[in-house]
């Protein structure tokens, strides 16, 4: 079904008052804004409409509504006068009815009302069509203070460049959304067909779960890179705030994704009705009990140098650090955002691998037919010109030994260790001229190695003590390595013994 006008804009008069006399009004520039944008994402100038004349005290406009049958999508901008407004109300059913009408409200589980939060308002205050919509959120709220600010210019650089990325990623969904509509067969046009185009380039559908508020940049920024490849993202709907409904959810969420992700910031987040345990522990608990039984591939993150904020937090964080409970199916990652995405990208190319049988079996008889064992030395760059005697011991045993690149930019340097660090057999920190810091960083890549997505566990983890000597090598102990002291010469029996 073609529709005549693209877009209709709910709004209420008094939020598109300006707080400055010489600006646009928030929902005049956010109407500009968008139409800008989606015309340069479709391709053709959208239709986008609005009740210009819309006051208080007017009586509800009967030539709007009749207009409806003819709209794709509806804006909804929610903010307290809006939730408030009989007017406002009355469109959001009448919209919805409109759709019932014709296509339905729900492509493939994609409302045609996208809600665009302006001003934080309770979930139960929302327009009860729309309560289970998923909202573009407009606002950040300061995590010291609750205070909530607004997206735009008037409230500085931050905020503005906050409020254009947000408008991005709702003009790109409404650009995709309306992309489908127009590319339906018409046997599509009257049925909410599984087969339907919007979802039919879909590829894996990966469980975001909700985090807690100073995590929502981290999972905006991780959400906006999946959309882009073209995965399914889960939950696809508002999450119910009482317990029992929002264990159902997400159980039956889980169940269909073929990946979760877990984002465990400062905060402990949201405490449903019924429940003393936080929506992220819950959807965790629950992604920790499907995983044990069906083996649902999980990456639970924490950034680096994150620190609870909450008792009840840094009870959560120390029983998935203990690996108590909670851990089952999941790789532990303390990384910075950008190493994460390259997980979670590692990860979901080992599940397509897992996927195909065939690709597996053949992978596996290459790995156990192949002769030569690869060994990645890791040294820092000041140690080029004196690890060659252990390099030449390497190279007479038959090993393959890779080096480190130091010329590029940062980040592909970045990704050629980690790639390096997938394919070794055996992975040796040559600890000569580096710092304890550069030491330990190389350490902590043996304790995330797992999440790089490397199929096996590494033959061995190797630190190798050379000249230099000084106190800090002269005490240096390891769990997580074996420790070769190389200070005065090379043990060459001792260093084989380990590699066989």
């Amino acid at each position: 079904m073609q529709f005549s006008k693209d877009i209709f804009i709910s709004y209420a008069h008094i939020d598109d008052e300006s707080l400055i006399a010489s600006q646009r009004g928030w929902i005049s520039e956010f109407h500009r804004a968008l139409e800008i944008r989606l015309a340069q994402l479709l391709g053709r100038r959208p239709n986008i409409w609005r009740d210009m004349s819309l006051q208080g005290n007017h009586i509800f406009d009967q030539q709007i509504v009749s207009q409806f049958a003819n709209v794709a999508i509806m804006i909804s901008i929610l903010t307290p006068r809006y939730v408030k407004s009989d007017w406002c109300i009355r469109e959001v059913n009448e919209f919805y009815n409109a759709c019932e009408q014709n296509i339905g409200f729900n492509i493939q589980n994609i409302a045609r009302i996208f809600k665009v939060i302006k001003t934080p308002i309770k979930i139960e205050s929302h327009p009860e069509k729309i309560q289970n919509v998923l909202g573009y959120e407009f606002f950040s709220t300061d995590s010291n203070t609750g205070r909530v600010k607004e997206f735009g210019q008037v409230f500085g650089q931050q905020s503005e460049l906050a409020y254009w990325e947000k408008l991005d990623d709702l003009a790109n969904d409404i650009c995709s959304f309306l992309e489908t509509l127009e590319s339906r067969t018409p046997t599509s046009e009257t049925t909410n067909s599984t087969n339907d185009n919007f979802t039919k380039n879909r590829k894996k559908k990966i469980y975001l779960a909700e985090g807690s508020y100073d995590t929502l940049e981290f999972r905006d920024s991780i959400k906006r890179e999946l959309l882009d490849l073209d995965y399914t993202l889960l939950p696809d709907k508002q999450l119910p705030l009482v317990a029992p409904v929002l264990n159902n959810e997400v159980y039956s969420f889980l169940q269909n994704a073929d990946l979760s992700i877990h984002l465990i910031g400062s905060g402990y987040g949201v405490v449903p009705e019924g429940t003393q345990k936080s929506i992220v522990e819950i959807q965790n608990e629950i992604a920790s009990t499907i995983s044990a039984t069906k083996s649902l591939p999980r990456i639970i993150w924490v950034p680096e140098n994150n620190v609870a904020n909450d008792e009840r937090q840094q009870n959560f964080l120390k029983k998935l650090q203990a690996g108590n409970e909670g851990i089952a199916g999941a790789d532990l990652i303390v990384s910075s955002l950008e190493d994460l995405k390259s997980i979670i990208t590692d990860k979901l190319e080992k599940i397509k691998e897992e996927k195909n049988k065939d690709i597996t079996e053949s992978i596996s008889t290459t790995n156990s037919t192949n002769k030569t064992k690869v060994v990645y030395l890791i040294c820092d760059t000041n140690d080029l010109e004196i690890i060659q005697p252990l390099e030449d011991v390497l190279y007479n045993c038959g090993y393959e030994v890779l080096l480190p690149i130091f010329d590029g930019e940062e980040t592909q340097i970045r990704e050629d260790h980690i790639e390096n660090l997938k394919i070794c057999d055996t992975a040796i920190v040559f600890f000569g001229n580096g710092n304890e810091l550069w030491l330990r960083s190389k350490m902590r890549d043996f304790i995330k190695i797992n999440g790089y997505g490397r199929p096996q566990p590494l033959t061995s983890k190797i630190v190798y003590l050379a000249a230099p000597d000084n106190a800090t090598k002269q005490r240096f102990r390891s769990v997580e390595a074996e420790v070769i002291n190389g200070i005065h010469n090379v043990p060459e029996e001792k260093l084989i013994s380990l590699l066989k």
